[in-house]
Formats: structure tokens, sequence, C-alpha cells
């Protein structure tokens, strides 16, 4: 008898135990779909900056999701949507009951349950991408070591003319891995048209790809991935420039990548100068031109304060004109007419020249304390510089190419490459590019890898730097 009296706590304690715990478990599942409510008003798929989620369309979903969960009551589902401009905030709060199973024993027939769960996600920053492209006559040099060849081989019977509306000199040049854009002239050394007989014409006809050809494209890609990478309306703006000697927009600030990507259709070759004179790669010009073009960075949070990056694509190799050789502007072969739409010319400089009875200075991009690289980056103008290096492919026929680029005994004192070293990654064009560049946002082209997959990993890699300090 004393054993059955004993008995009876025993076994309501048993039966509570099991109501407690059964509920317990019951209040995990609902927790769990609690947070999978607020989750999924708040996951990308759900571009919940496009469309902002409801307070029923998170309680539905909820309920939905509670449905399968045997033996409780939900009593009441709140929820609640913030939305800011850096980010939006989900919270969902329920209660319930759990029906006992052993409780009645004791007068208790419910376990009164309840939850909260709250999903956050910052807002995906606005971001103005700014391609500065050089399109230099070196840009010319076929996109791979093939195309080098047979373009070589395609020039190679290429015959001096003697028309006269080609000026002397500017004819194409025999055995040449440059595909060089040429005017025409006329007796007095006046532009009268395109030189349909120059090595870009070459090229052209026989469907050799140039560098420059690769960029265009490799362009037109990256405004599709923006456009598709987006998750809010107009959430990524690009604009596209070129350079040479002289630097031209191709493309104004927009966030329609269709009309960006049409007008990238422009980016061709710079002609080059009747003389062949070169001294056609300023990254002095080109930087200034960008340093007044692009504002200072904001916080992302809205277009009027985008995030700002410089994407300079280019081979390093800087050729320009200098002191009074610069002028005013080195001015293009008149008239303006023949060259693009939107050029501006050469900007003056006081630089020293190394040949051309010191007109002309070949050397590298400069960084540190008054650059234009320094000036873009730090406060207050805060721009991220990008830059994709794309070295020369070995043009050992190349006279300009075994001065100055090639690693040689000889060239003990060559600025562009002072290591002497076989490979151009090492040498000093890719550390002058890489002291410029952003912490992180230094790509060089690989034989493995094209321009347009490096382009498509510097937009990667800006997207999430961008979204990590956000």
């Amino acid at each position: 008898m004393m054993f059955g009296l004993c008995s009876i706590p025993l076994l309501v304690a048993v039966g509570v135990y099991i109501d407690y715990a059964r509920a317990t478990d019951i209040r995990s599942k609902l927790n769990g779909d609690a947070d999978a409510a607020t989750l999924q008003a708040v996951a990308k798929n759900s571009n919940p900056f496009v469309t902002t989620p409801t307070p029923a369309q998170v309680q539905q979903n909820f309920v939905a999701l509670t449905s399968t969960v045997k033996g409780v009551q939900i009593n009441t589902v709140q929820a609640t949507v913030t939305p800011s401009v850096t980010n939006l905030s989900v919270t969902l709060n329920y209660t319930g009951q759990v029906n006992t199973l052993f409780g009645g024993l004791i007068g208790v027939n419910s376990v009164a349950i309840s939850g909260t769960s709250t999903a956050q996600v910052n807002a995906p920053p606005y971001v103005n991408f700014y391609l500065l492209l050089d399109n230099s006559p070196s840009m010319g040099l076929g996109a791979t070591p093939t195309d080098i060849n047979n373009l070589i081989t395609y020039t190679a019977n290429q015959k001096p003319t003697t028309s006269p509306n080609v000026k002397s000199g500017s004819i194409a040049r025999a055995n040449c891995a440059f595909a060089c854009h040429q005017h025409t002239f006329n007796s007095k050394g006046q532009i009268t048209g395109d030189d349909l007989t120059d090595n870009y014409h070459v090229a052209k006809l026989n469907g050799v790809t140039t560098r420059i050809d690769v960029l265009r494209t490799a362009t037109q890609q990256l405004t599709q991935t923006a456009a598709s990478t987006e998750t809010k309306p107009n959430q990524f703006s690009m604009a596209v420039y070129t350079f040479s000697d002289t630097f031209q927009t191709v493309a104004p600030l927009s966030s329609n990548m269709n009309t960006v990507s049409s007008e990238v259709s422009a980016v061709d070759l710079a002609y080059a100068y009747w003389d062949q004179r070169d001294a056609q790669t300023s990254f002095d010009t080109a930087l200034q031109y960008m340093n007044n073009i692009i504002p200072n960075s904001g916080n992302g949070s809205s277009p009027s304060t985008a995030e700002n990056f410089l994407f300079l694509v280019t081979d390093g190799v800087e050729d320009a004109p200098v002191q009074g050789c610069s002028g005013a502007g080195d001015a293009a072969d008149p008239p303006a007419s023949y060259q693009p739409p939107n050029t501006q010319p050469n900007i003056a400089n006081s630089l020293t020249g190394n040949v051309n009875a010191n007109c002309r200075l070949i050397d590298m991009i400069k960084s540190g304390p008054g650059t234009m690289c320094d000036t873009l980056k730090n406060s207050p103008r805060n721009v991220k510089i990008a830059i994709l290096y794309t070295p020369y492919q070995p043009v050992t026929t190349n006279g300009f190419y075994n001065q100055w680029v090639a690693a040689s005994p000889l060239n003990n004192n060559n600025p562009v490459n002072p290591n002497n070293t076989t490979d151009p990654g090492s040498n000093g064009i890719g550390l002058a590019l890489q002291a410029c560049a952003s912490p992180g946002f230094y790509f060089q082209v690989t034989p493995s890898q094209g321009i347009s997959q490096a382009m498509q990993a510097m937009f990667k890699a800006a997207i999430n730097s961008v979204l990590l300090t956000h």
C-alpha cells in the first residue's frame, strides 16, 4: 500500500517531465520556423530591396511552416518589417500553447510557449565603376602569340605606297606585330581620311585579333555581369574612357548597362602619328582627367553617395610627350574632325624626357605623395583603384620592345625593366602598377587567364570588398 501511494507522485513527475520535454521540442521547432520565415524575407532571392516584404507575408510564411507541427495551438503571430537606407530588419513574435498529456492529473491542461526571431540584411551599396582603357597604338599588338605571328606574316609583303594620299612614313610596316592605325595625308601633310592599307586594316581583313579587340569585348561582357549582379534597381553605374596621349569619353556614367555596352562598341585603337613619333601613352594626362571626373567616394547608401572605383587596364609603359613638346596639350594630327568624338588633348606638363632630344619620356606609372594615384586613393577622395596589367607578349622582332620592355644585358639602365627579368610580371612595370593600385586590387593577365576573366575577377573583388564594409 505504501509503495502504491508513493508511486503516484513519481508517475506524475514522470508525466510532467514528458510534457515539459515535449513542449520544449515543439517550441524549438517553432523557433526554427520563425527563423526560416524571417530569413526568407531578407534572402537575396527574395530581392527585399526591390520588393519590401510585408508583415502579412512574413506571418503567412510562419503559419504555413508550422502547419506540420502537431500538438500545438498558435495564438498570436506578429511581424515587424523595418526598412532603412542602410539595412532591412524583420522581426517575428509568436505565442501558443501545447496541450499536455499528463498535466491534467494536476490540473495543468496546457503549457504556454513563445518565441521571437529577427533577421537583418545590409542594404546592397551603390557603386560607380569608372573604366579607363589604354587604347594607345601598343594595344594594337596581336592578342595571342598566334595573332602576333599571323600579323607578321600578313604584313610581310606590304610594299611602300606611291599614292600621293599617303604621307611618307605612314605606310604599313612590313613584318610588324602591331596593327598601327593611320591616316592618309595630302602633299601638305593634311589629313584626308583613313589609310586603308595600314596594318590596322590588314589585321581586320585577315581576322587577326588585337588586344584592343579583346578589351572591347571584355568591357561589354562586364556590363552584362553588372546588370545581372544587381540586387536593387540602378545599384551599379558605369562609365568608360580611353586614353593614349589624348583622352576620350566613350560612355558617360550611366546605370543603364545596355546603353553603356552599346557605346563601348566605339572603343578602338588610337591613330598613330603620321611621322610615327609615338609618345602616345600618357598616364599623367589620363589620371588628371579622371581626377576631375570622379567625385569623392561616399558610403554607398544612395546613388548620390556611391562608392567609386577606377578600373585601369594598361600594358603599363608610359610613352609621353614632355616639356615643350607637350605644349598646351600635344594636339592630335589636324583636323580634329578625324578624331573620335569627345576627345580631349594631352595635358601640358613639365616632365623630363629620356629620348628624342628629351622630348619623349618612356617610363612607368608613378605613385606616392603628390601623384595622381595617391591623390585619388587618399582622403577625402577615397577612390579605390583596381589595375589590370596586360603585359606585352614577346615581340623580339620589334626594336621598341627589345630596347624598352624586354630584358637584355644591354639595358642595364632601362627605367621600365630595371631588374632585367624575363618575366614581365616581376619587372618594374608590374611593381609600379601594383604600387598605384589599392591593396588587393592589382591583377595581371597570365597565359591561362584572359583579359575578360581578369576584368570579371576585378569586378567581383570590388563588390565583395564593398559588401564586407557594409
